[in-house]
């Protein structure tokens, strides 16, 4: 039997089309196991696409909208530009408009705020003229990996590593300290 998913493509962190972060969003993603949505993620070839899980109207009022993340190769429990873009574009398709919108991801709640970024804004568009902020968790870091660890894992030992610098004349600032590293 044949499926039908529709998408998308929307690009965020910008006012001008073919600028920004595309993301790709598959608005109803019922029905998809986790292996097709990885393999759609890949198909589309984007840094990210999220999937729309509808439930029903009063588990979204009380849990938020089920919003899940892939990249090309993994599911992701939050990224920052495929939760404004996927907010924004629920924002703009939701009959009762609101101010807010609350997805929940992997890692569970996230609330995206929205308001007017001009007095020229149209409310209902995706016209780049709206403003979005969210509210995620804090990130959770693991242990602090003492620098030999590092070399190692990473097959450079610190004789290899790179440094990205905005002005060549920031590289008269840099100090080289050798150590030896086991």
């Amino acid at each position: 039997m044949r499926r039908r998913y529709e998408f998308v493509q929307l690009d965020v962190f910008t006012r001008t089309r073919l600028m920004g972060n595309p993301l790709a969003v598959v608005t109803d993603a019922r029905g998809l196991t986790d292996d097709e949505m990885q393999k759609l993620a890949r198909e589309m070839n984007l840094s990210e696409t999220t999937f729309i899980v509808p439930r029903a109207p009063e588990v979204e009022a009380r849990e938020g909208h089920c919003v899940r993340i892939f990249t090309i190769e993994e599911e992701l429990p939050f990224a920052g530009h495929p939760t404004l873009g996927t907010a924004l574009y629920l924002h703009s398709t939701l009959a009762r408009q609101a101010d807010h919108v609350v997805l929940h991801l992997n890692i569970g709640k996230v609330p995206v705020r929205f308001a007017p970024d001009s007095q020229s804004a149209i409310i209902d568009q995706i016209d780049g003229k709206i403003f979005g902020e969210m509210r995620q968790p804090d990130p959770e870091f693991g242990p602090t990996l003492p620098p030999h660890d590092i070399a190692r894992i990473s097959g450079n030992g610190p004789w290899r590593n790179c440094v990205g610098v905005a002005k060549p004349s920031h590289l008269d600032r840099i100090a080289v300290r050798h150590c030896a590293v086991s």
